[in-house]
């Protein structure tokens, strides 16, 4: 008691600035021991804030208050005295709490919660309470030798009353050798769903395709099938409805002259198809929930593009970007003021799944030649103009686009195409004599940026292909004369 006594006094001298010159070497020793303590465990009693405490400044505060001895700096950058303390630390959740971040990077305990490697604390199938916590860390350190640490941890802090519950919460990888993941039981069940697992079948005709990439990771063979069921399920919580009710500022005319300034401006960066059939269904998921002036428009269809191209693009383009193709019509305030809007609206959910995934999909299990794919593309970007093609779920308008480009190049509807997109042939053929007068009908100076995009060679110049005749009664010629 009385040299915690002098030890406080000389601590107290040493605050107001005093000299330890007239204190003899051990003295200054242990004075340094005791304040070496204490700015570790209670760091608010010298105003030394948790940060500077973290980012090891203590050495520093210790050497200007010319306290510190080669040995004493060594165990505080060895952490020993982290170590040495930390049965007390345990004890006093206030005090762990403090320090948990600080041992981190010097050796000492880290509060870990239900890890899962750790056996003293996880159990399989239901939580664990404190008290089977407590239990099961003093039978694990009954029953083995190994894990000695644990069962002196176990003893010394069921010794105080206050906090013998919470020191199970305070268990490092280094007082449990046993502490790496038994796997065998894991493993087993992995391989009891592989032998239960049903083969799947295919209908006569139907080529497995995902069989065929197993070599391939970028393919994902062992999942594509469920990603895209899983995309045919999402899909119909996107579905949009005709909103130009809504819009009194707004025409069909105008969706279509802004969709076509989008594929310009996806063009111009030289963005993923991806990013504009996304921009687009942003746009209308947006105006169907909210009022926009005609003077906004452009502004929504640009934060669009740039909500969508962060999302897809590894590089996408800058706000400033968007606002020099705006012609600096609108504010950067603006600018950002409608991208927040406009993820609010779709409450940041930003998979979703689009027709131009779906069109890929279909094509390569049908394994069709790029020039086809191509075709089929101009199909389902110029219906990204229609109003009318809102409401058709994107993966029918994907599967219809393809057969219309199919039924151009006078090829059929395989099994294998069924398969994948789930659509019969006569479940598609009112759509594609839809999508077969939109590329039929000659457009207008403003909606030119789809038609000449898909003119040019490195598109195989797919636009230039003619269209299916529509007989008078509505039914594609070809199917008439059948």
């Amino acid at each position: 008691m009385a040299r915690r006594h002098s030890q406080n006094q000389a601590i107290a001298e040493i605050n107001r600035g005093k000299s330890c010159r007239g204190l003899s070497s051990q003295k200054i020793s242990e004075i340094a021991d005791f304040f070496a303590e204490r700015i570790i465990h209670n760091p608010e009693e010298f105003n030394i804030k948790n940060d500077i405490l973290t980012s090891g400044k203590t050495l520093q505060i210790a050497r200007n208050k010319r306290i510190m001895e080669p040995t004493i700096t060594t165990k505080l950058r060895s952490g020993r005295y982290l170590q040495e303390t930390n049965e007390k630390l345990i004890c006093n959740k206030d005090a762990s709490k403090r320090v948990a971040d600080a041992l981190l990077e010097n050796g000492g305990k880290k509060r870990i919660l239900g890890d899962i490697t750790n056996r003293t604390l996880a159990t399989r199938g239901k939580s664990a309470s404190k008290k089977d916590l407590k239990l099961k860390a003093s039978q694990t350190s009954v029953g083995s030798e190994t894990e000695q640490p644990v069962k002196e941890i176990s003893l010394k802090s069921s010794k105080s009353s206050s906090s013998s519950e919470d020191s199970a919460m305070y268990v490092t990888a280094l007082e449990i050798n046993d502490s790496v993941m038994d796997i065998s039981i894991i493993k087993e069940e992995i391989e009891d769903i592989d032998k239960n697992q049903a083969v799947p079948t295919f209908p006569e005709g139907v080529e497995d395709f995902d069989a065929t990439c197993k070599e391939d990771p970028n393919s994902v063979p062992n999942y594509a099938f469920d990603i895209f069921k899983y995309y045919r399920e999402r899909e119909k919580v996107f579905t949009v409805k005709k909103y130009l009710d809504k819009q009194k500022e707004m025409t069909k005319s105008m969706r279509a002259i802004l969709v076509d300034w989008m594929v310009e401006v996806q063009e111009s960066f030289e963005l993923n198809h991806e990013t504009l059939y996304l921009a687009v269904k942003l746009v209308d998921i947006h105006l169907m929930h909210n009022f926009v002036a005609k003077s906004k428009l452009q502004l929504i269809g640009a934060t669009a593009v740039f909500v969508a191209a962060k999302f897809d693009e590894r590089m996408p383009p800058l706000v400033d970007d968007f606002l020099y193709i705006c012609d600096d019509s609108y504010t950067r305030a603006e600018f950002l003021e409608t991208e927040i809007k406009l993820l609010k609206t779709v409450n940041f959910n930003l998979g979703i799944p689009l027709s131009y995934r779906f069109l890929r999909r279909y094509a390569r299990c049908a394994r069709i030649s790029m020039e086809m794919l191509t075709l089929a593309r101009f199909i389902l970007e110029t219906a990204l103009m229609d109003y009318e093609l809102i409401e058709v779920l994107d993966s029918k308008i994907a599967a219809a686009a393809l057969l219309l480009a199919l039924k151009m190049k006078d090829m059929k509807w395989t099994p294998t195409l069924e398969y994948y997109t789930e659509y019969k042939e006569s479940e598609l053929l009112e759509l594609i004599v839809h999508l077969n007068n939109n590329i039929s009908v000659t457009p207008t100076k403003h909606l030119q940026t789809i038609r000449v995009k898909y003119s040019h060679d490195i598109f195989f110049n797919v636009a230039l292909i003619p269209p299916l005749k529509i007989s008078k009664n509505g039914q594609l010629e070809r199917e008439v004369s059948k």
